[in-house]
């Protein structure tokens, strides 16, 4: 079966997590001594982890289920204070807080990690699965993944293969169509067999496999994932309709078209234009094309919605993106769309109307409020933004009072306000209805020539 999604281990996987560990310990013992000249000799980087080891031990019997490691390292740095008779629970916090800097801000990437994982994305929908608490939006892959399970965060964690059920349903996969990689064999390539996906053990040190597992796959650098995928993908391509499987030879002498995807196939969320093309040239030939209408959206509570806006965006043609408030969004709905369109960030509304002012560009929003102007009968300007609110709330009291109209979509049920993402299919289509072209095609409603080859 074709691959859709691609979850990755963290720790010693992704980013060399020990060193930034043992190298944080190392910081605090220093600024310990330094600061209380008694506790010199008397703390240890081994004993300061097997106390935090030991804490986390107990709190998970006591709670039944993983707990916060960063609250237990924080109070570990207390009880190793007490222990060493120095108890001063305002250094043991800032030996905390300096922990933390070194441990987050010293993570180092493993050289083949990014260039594998920007080929990836193209691809795939990649997520996260980890025990550990390392962001990887701080640690050197901002936008990365689709989404993040951690343990400490769910409440459960690996070998539970319920975790990898969780990243099917988070990726929009079937589990069989889920692939995880990770260096250890009990929660990396156990766990994800036992929910129904495959496992790929990243043997970095040449390690024997013990009798009784069997990896879908063992790769000993990353650089390796890409062809492994590849051929999985060329595979299931022969038993699935959707993408296309290798290009018979001779290939097409055409510079849009990339060398890897014609000797593997193209099995991206593509269409049929497109099949075999570089990213950058789909990226180019859409730049040359795209509709004078541009989508924000607020983004204030993380809502789960906006990857879908951002994927009908994306199919509309939009001239591109505008994520108001968190800068991180919910990229799940995507499905890696985002990558084909530019997608802006605005802290604040007054922000996206001091741009769209300076682009001379009206706001257009769009919500079941008072006063609002039915969809159906309105005419919108060519050139304009259309805003959408948050999943529940709607449209936030700042954006109501600076945006130039508001239109709403016609309902005849008992529900107050339909999906979010729904609504910003419905309100971009209504734009294509009055001001875009549509071109009858099977493949698309742009009007361009055939596909190359």
């Amino acid at each position: 079966m074709a691959v859709r999604a691609v979850t990755f281990d963290a720790d010693e996987t992704l980013w060399d997590f020990p060193a930034a560990m043992w190298g944080a310990l190392d910081h605090v013992i220093a600024a310990a001594e330094a600061a209380r000249p008694e506790l010199a000799g008397r703390l240890v980087a081994a004993d300061l982890q097997t106390l935090r080891d030991r804490l986390a031990d107990e709190a998970e019997v006591a709670r039944g289920r993983p707990v916060l490691l960063a609250a237990v390292r924080r109070a570990s740095f207390h009880v190793a204070m007490e222990e060493a008779g120095s108890d001063d629970p305002a250094l043991a916090d800032e030996l905390a807080d300096l922990y933390f800097r070194h441990r987050h801000g010293d993570i180092r990437l493993y050289d083949d990690v990014p260039e594998v994982l920007a080929t990836l994305a193209e691809r795939y929908v990649l997520g996260l699965v980890t025990n550990g608490s390392t962001d990887p939006e701080t640690a050197g892959l901002p936008g990365v993944f689709a989404f993040r399970l951690a343990a400490d965060v769910i409440g459960i964690a690996k070998p539970d293969a319920r975790l990898f059920e969780m990243a099917a349903a988070a990726a929009e996969c079937r589990p069989a169509e889920l692939v995880h990689v990770g260096d250890l064999l009990d929660k990396d390539v156990v766990a994800p067999q036992r929910a129904g996906a495959r496992g790929v053990w990243l043997n970095r040190s040449g390690l024997e496999c013990p009798p009784g597992i069997t990896p879908d796959a063992t790769i000993a650098t990353l650089a390796e994932l890409p062809a492994l995928l590849a051929g999985w993908d060329a595979i299931g391509a022969e038993r699935e309709p959707p993408g296309v499987g290798p290009h018979p030879a001779p290939w097409p002498d055409d510079p849009r078209l990339d060398p890897e995807l014609l000797a593997g196939g193209d099995r991206r969320n593509v269409v049929d234009r497109y099949r075999y093309w570089r990213h950058d040239a789909i990226v180019a030939d859409l730049d040359t094309r795209r509709h004078p209408f541009h989508v924000a959206v607020e983004n204030w509570h993380h809502d789960l919605n906006i990857g879908t806006v951002v994927r009908n965006a994306n199919a509309f043609g939009a001239a591109a993106v505008h994520i108001v408030g968190r800068r991180r969004w919910n990229r799940r709905g995507a499905m890696v769309t985002d990558r084909y369109l530019t997608v802006h960030h605005h802290a604040t509304i007054d922000a996206l109307v001091g741009w769209a002012h300076a682009e001379q560009l009206p706001i257009v929003a769009i919500d079941n409020l008072p006063g609002a102007q039915p969809l159906e009968s309105t005419a919108l300007p060519e050139r304009c933004v259309l805003l959408f609110g948050q999943e529940g709330p709607g449209l936030s009291p700042t954006a109501h009072a600076a945006v130039d109209l508001v239109c709403s979509i016609a309902q005849f049920g008992s529900t107050r306000s339909i999906n979010a993402g729904v609504a910003s299919g419905i309100a971009m289509h209504t734009w294509v209805r009055q001001h875009a072209e549509v071109v009858d095609r099977p493949s698309g409603s742009f009007a361009p020539g055939p596909p190359p080859g």
